[in-house]
């Protein structure tokens, strides 16, 4: 049996977003209950980083607007000091409490075609609730990805994810880190730090950025609102400077723009490379035993393999089908609305190009304004916003764009409300006629499948 809960949100996840969320709610008086899958706050900080991380954007750009870190923080802070930072922030503002620890959502439906009467939410315990809306917060960094090649490798393998510190590489001390991202740079570092040498395999070229230019964290760049065609230029020249030309390092040039894919955060992997620690190696051909062959026709023995390879974004507790993907994501508004659906919003699918701090604080004061508003109106915001704004795919952005587009975000549905409120009973006709508007072309296939 379904428990009611009349007005009531779920917020799905207590990591570092979902508790940004539940701060914001608390404070605009909105009801809602708090589920964590696991035993701790801190999502990934609590259960999915190696004992050696720090983080890769300044700890200014990192925490929440409304509380700061400690000033004794180092400007790149541990990861124990962040997840102490985390745990502070939910005793700070009595979220704790509120907090059912140990129960995961395992099904999260509408109850009617599209969510405007409401969702149903199943608990791993079989208990079912009722709620005006759902949020989900459930993160991205723990479904791992692991690429499938021919041949078997007979040697130790393990995600970056399942990885904690240098006993984790196993015996034999012939390790190669698969992938070109932040963990991978720093698996690549410690294994070489711990066994004299060892190997990383890209698929491409990437792009590598130090943590701190002339002294200031890479993350304090993106602060400005300032083009991306210039941000791209100015950086590209910083980056000529203290690099050069990346071919001198063994790597492969960049086949992309300059942040026009996520760029890897790393000042130790350069100096590794240059002094022989570490050997880049091409992509992946095929296994045989022990022995790893590579596209171009080399190949080396290893002991151990330590997938760096990123995650996939899943929503297992929702029907899938219900978004369009493309490239692995799904297509949102803002990053948070579904289109074609009401009462259900994603928070934290974003990937800044610095720290996520002012990001969460003020993406979740505007959910907690935009969330109740969906009541004022007989269809979906979603599909209000959707004449607006385009919807995208893409979890890149940088901080100033994602502020922007967030401060547009409300900015509409302050418009629509206005609206509503003028129109008093002429509400329903105004939505309708505004749903039924042109349709952008990439939302047809959405609105298609909730039809």
């Amino acid at each position: 049996m379904a428990t009611g809960a009349s007005g009531r949100f779920c917020i799905i996840g207590a990591g570092y977003a979902g508790n940004g969320l539940a701060r914001a709610f608390a404070q605009a008086g909105i009801g809602y209950d708090h589920f964590e899958a696991t035993g701790h706050v801190g999502g990934n900080w609590a259960h999915g980083v190696y004992d050696s991380t720090h983080l890769i954007s300044s700890k200014d750009s990192t925490q929440y607007v409304e509380h700061p870190m400690p000033a004794d923080y180092p400007t790149f802070p541990s990861w124990a000091q962040m997840l102490a930072y985390l745990n502070d922030y939910v005793d700070c503002f009595g979220l704790r409490e509120n907090i059912e620890f140990d129960t995961e959502v395992v099904r999260a439906e509408p109850v009617d075609r599209t969510g405007m009467a409401g969702w149903l939410v199943t608990l791993s315990g079989g208990e079912v609730r009722e709620y005006a809306g759902v949020v989900v917060a459930n993160g991205h960094y723990w479904e791992r990805n692991i690429p499938a090649h021919p041949g078997t490798f007979a040697g130790k393998q393990l995600h970056s994810k399942d990885y904690r510190r240098p006993a984790d590489f196993g015996e034999g001390g012939r390790v190669l880190v698969v992938g070109g991202g932040n963990s991978a740079s720093d698996l690549a570092v410690e294994a070489a730090a711990t066994f004299g040498r060892a190997d990383i395999s890209m698929r491409r070229g990437y792009w590598f950025i130090p943590k701190t230019i002339f002294g200031i964290p890479s993350s304090e760049w993106d602060r400005a609102r300032v083009p991306l065609p210039v941000q791209r230029a100015a950086f590209r020249v910083l980056l000529w400077l203290s690099h050069g030309d990346y071919r001198r390092y063994g790597l492969e040039k960049p086949d992309h723009k300059l942040f026009a894919k996520d760029v890897t955060v790393n000042s130790t992997l350069m100096y590794h490379l240059r002094h022989g620690k570490i050997r880049p190696r091409k992509q992946i051909d095929r296994f045989d035993g022990r022995t790893v062959h590579f596209v171009e026709g080399s190949s080396g023995e290893y002991d151990t393999i330590v997938w760096a390879t990123g995650f996939r974004t899943r929503f297992p507790f929702l029907d899938e089908s219900m978004f369009v993907w493309e490239h692995g994501q799904p297509l949102l508004l803002e990053h948070s609305l579904v289109p074609g659906y009401a009462n259900i919003y994603v928070f934290g699918l974003v990937a800044p190009r610095s720290g996520a701090g002012k990001m969460i604080s003020l993406g979740a004061d505007v959910l907690a304004e935009i969330a109740p508003a969906q009541r004022m109106f007989p269809v979906p915001l979603s599909a209000l916003v959707a004449r607006r704004v385009p919807a995208r795919s893409s979890i890149l952005a940088g901080n100033a764009e994602l502020l922007a587009r967030l401060r547009l975000l409300r900015r509409v549905v302050r418009g629509h409300a206005r609206r509503a409120r003028l129109l008093g009973g002429g509400l329903a006709g105004w939505s309708a006629r505004r749903a039924a508007a042109p349709v952008p072309s990439a939302l047809r296939e959405i609105e298609e499948k909730v039809a």
